[in-house]
């Protein structure tokens, strides 16, 4: 990840937009490398090939291998170089099983053996494969919303909000069925997929706010800051220096941003510890700062952009 600071920095994004990224052609396969981002509570990972469990945090990569874990209460959000993200809610085991790259293809593939997962796809390319896997079930999609749920039972619900998702039996791969948009399929151990049922109204918003659609757009957003210098000394000034990234990219757009100072610093164009700004079409932005006290600043941010619906 991009996003470095020597000082501490706290960033919250309200509401942003989504993104689609666009890769260059190639052929050989490589691994890919998924980042952490809205980690809530008591969230752990283990890295292949270790068997130390160890705190997950915001902005933490995650590679092929890798195994997280979820309290109750707790939930995080992996992040994809493509724009795809998997929520994993409390209470959940999930291990990333398939993580590659071969060209514009990708190949992503996540096992959860326990807890409930929301899936938001983006369109994939013709080979690409995402697949989510429970131990009765695998889904594989071309770019939709959808979740699943494994109960203590190992039995495994699958509902589609959004797209199509092709469902079959973990023991009998032969076995499946296709659920469309509002539709959900059961699939017990050892039985073929449930002939689609229609979801319950009140159920599919409750699923659907599971992962809303504010909150998938918000969790592409990083914001880097920096005050230089990092010790601001009586009556001289510093520069805040702010960046925005979409999934890892510097967002090339004006963005409007409210930041606040800590201490006694304000900001030398207002004489205030707060302000509301606009970035630059590089989504970059430069402010000047002071304060009475030698201090080292730290600096709060907040994006307002509206979702596209």
């Amino acid at each position: 990840m991009k996003i470095k600071t020597a000082l501490s920095v706290f960033a919250a994004i309200v509401i942003s937009a989504g993104l689609i990224l666009i890769y260059s052609n190639g052929f050989a396969e490589k691994g890919r490398v998924a980042v952490l981002s809205n980690v809530k509570g008591t969230v752990t990972l283990k890295a292949a090939g270790s068997t130390q469990w160890t705190a997950a945090t915001d902005r933490m990569e995650i590679s092929e291998g890798d195994e997280l874990r979820t309290e109750g209460g707790s939930s995080a959000i992996i992040r994809m170089d493509d724009g795809s993200m998997i929520k994993l809610g409390p209470l959940a085991n999930m291990k990333v099983s398939g993580l590659k790259t071969a060209g514009r293809d990708n190949n992503t593939m996540f096992d959860i053996s326990k807890g409930k997962s929301w899936n938001r796809v983006r369109k994939l390319t013709d080979k690409s494969v995402f697949k989510v896997a429970t131990p009765t079930a695998v889904a594989g999609v071309r770019g939709t919303f959808f979740s699943t749920d494994v109960a203590q039972s190992t039995s495994s619900t699958i509902d589609v909000f959004d797209g199509q998702v092709a469902v079959s039996s973990a023991s009998n791969p032969n076995a499946s069925v296709n659920v469309g948009a509002h539709y959900r399929t059961t699939v017990d151990p050892g039985q073929s997929p449930a002939s689609p049922s229609q979801i319950p109204s009140s159920e599919e918003q409750a699923g659907r706010n599971g992962f809303s659609q504010e909150e998938f757009a918000a969790a592409a957003f990083d914001i880097q800051i920096s005050v230089s210098p990092q010790v601001v000394e009586p009556g001289k000034t510093a520069v805040v220096n702010v960046q925005t990234y979409m999934n890892g990219q510097p967002y090339r757009k004006e963005l409007k941003i409210s930041l606040s100072l800590s201490g006694s610093a304000t900001f030398v164009s207002t004489g205030t510890n707060e302000i509301e700004a606009t970035t630059d079409n590089q989504g970059a932005l430069k402010l000047e700062i002071t304060s009475p006290e030698k201090e080292t600043v730290t600096v709060s941010a907040q994006l307002h952009i509206k979702v596209r619906k």
